[in-house]
C-alpha cells in the first residue's frame, strides 16, 4: 500500500494582499505601512494594480507545476469583492488565478485572509490597528456574505480544493465564542453551495486544542483545521539550543496525529526561517546547516497533515521566505519534500 503524504503547497503571499516587508518596492517613496494606507496615496491604486498584474504571472503557475507543487493557498482581502472602503477592488485577478490553476492542474485553497474591520489588526489584514471585526456584527455578516459569494463564484472550478473562512483571528476568552459562532454560520451556509468534496477550513486562532472539533457534526461537508507554526512565535529565552528546538518541532508530528483523530489538519503556514536570535548568534556556515536541519525536521513532522503550505512562494528578496529561491538553490530537493 502506498504511503500517503501531505500535499506539497505554497502560499501566494504578498500578491493580492500587500505586505510591505515582502514587496518594499511597491511602497517606495511613501510613508504607507499597509495596503489601505497605500491605497490612499495619489499613486497607490496604480501601483497596486501594476503589482497584481506583474508579481504573479502565468509563468509562475507553470514553474509551480514543474517543480512538484500540488496546491496553492491564495490569500485575498474582502475588498476584492466590495467597494467603498478605500481599497482597490479586483476579483477578476482571482478569477484569472483560478483559470491558471485549472490549466496547470494545481489545487487551490482560497484563503479569506483579510476581513472587514480586521480580525487581528496586522498588516496582512489590510490595515494596521484595531481588530474591530469582533465588535461589529455588521462586519461579521458582511464576511458571511462574501464567503457565500466566493463559494458560489468558484464552486464549479476543477481547481478548488478548499475554502478558508478566516485567517489568523486573534481571540480572547471574551471573543472566542463569537469566532465559534461565525464558523458554524459560515459552514452551514457554504455547505449548501459547495460540492461535498471541497474542504471548508477554519483557523485554530493559535489555540488548536481550544478550537479542535469546532465544526464536528455540523453537516456532511468536509472540514479541516488550519494551524500556523513559525519559529519566531516561540519564547527563545527558554530554549537553550537548536537541538532543543528541534525536539519541540518533532512533537508537532504527534500533535497533528492527535488532532486528526478529531478532524483533519492543514499546516497552512510555515517556513525554514529561524528566530532572529539564531541569526544574531550563528556564523554563516552554522546558520546554513541550521536552516537545512530546520527544514528537514519540519517536513518530517508535517507529513501526516492534509497539506503543508510554505510561506511564501516568493518575495522581492532572496532567502528562506522565498520558496522559489530555496528550491532553485536545491535545499528542498535535499529535504526530499
Amino acid at each position: 500500500m502506498t504511503k500517503k503524504h501531505a500535499l506539497r503547497g505554497v502560499n501566494l503571499g504578498g500578491w493580492l494582499i500587500l505586505e510591505k516587508w515582502m514587496t518594499p518596492s511597491v511602497f517606495a517613496g511613501c510613508d504607507a505601512e499597509d495596503e489601505y494606507g497605500l491605497s490612499q496615496t495619489p499613486e497607490g491604486p496604480d501601483r497596486i494594480l501594476r503589482h497584481r498584474n506583474s508579481f504573479i504571472q502565468e509563468s509562475d503557475f507553470a514553474w509551480l507545476a514543474k517543480h512538484g507543487v500540488e496546491l496553492v493557498r491564495i490569500p485575498f482581502g474582502y475588498w476584492l469583492f466590495r467597494e467603498g472602503d478605500g481599497y482597490v477592488t479586483g476579483k477578476e485577478r482571482l478569477d484569472w488565478a483560478m483559470r491558471m490553476a485549472e490549466k496547470y492542474q494545481l489545487r487551490v485553497l482560497l484563503d479569506f485572509h483579510a476581513l472587514p474591520g480586521s480580525q487581528n489588526g496586522w498588516d496582512h489584514s489590510g490595515k494596521i490597528g484595531n481588530k474591530d471585526w469582533f465588535d461589529d456584527t455588521t462586519h461579521r455578516r458582511t464576511s458571511i456574505d462574501i464567503c457565500l459569494e466566493v463559494a458560489q463564484r468558484y464552486r464549479t472550478s476543477s481547481a478548488l480544493w478548499g475554502f478558508e473562512v478566516i485567517n489568523e483571528p486573534l481571540v480572547s476568552w471574551r471573543t472566542h465564542w463569537k469566532l465559534r459562532a461565525y464558523y458554524l454560520r459560515a459552514y452551514r451556509r457554504i455547505a449548501k453551495i459547495l460540492p461535498d468534496y471541497i474542504y471548508v477550513i477554519f483557523s485554530d486562532a493559535f489555540h488548536p486544542w481550544l478550537f479542535a472539533g469546532a465544526l464536528l457534526g455540523a453537516s456532511h461537508q468536509r472540514v479541516a483545521m488550519d494551524v500556523h507554526w513559525y519559529s519566531s512565535a516561540l519564547n527563545w529565552r527558554k530554549i537553550p539550543d537548536l537541538a532543543s528546538y528541534y525536539k519541540i518541532i518533532a512533537k508537532r508530528r504527534r500533535t497533528i496525529q492527535r488532532l486528526q483523530h478529531i478532524q483533519p489538519v492543514v499546516v497552512g503556514e510555515w517556513s525554514m526561517m529561524l528566530a532572529q536570535e539564531s541569526y544574531d548568534k550563528l556564523g554563516d556556515r552554522a546558520l546554513n546547516l541550521a536552516e537545512k536541519d530546520h527544514l528537514h525536521v519540519q517536513l518530517a513532522s508535517y507529513d501526516k497533515a492534509l497539506t503543508h503550505i510554505y510561506w511564501s512562494y516568493k518575495t522581492e528578496s532572496l532567502g528562506g521566505w522565498n520558496y522559489r529561491d530555496i528550491v532553485e538553490k536545491g535545499l528542498l530537493t535535499e529535504a526530499k519534500m
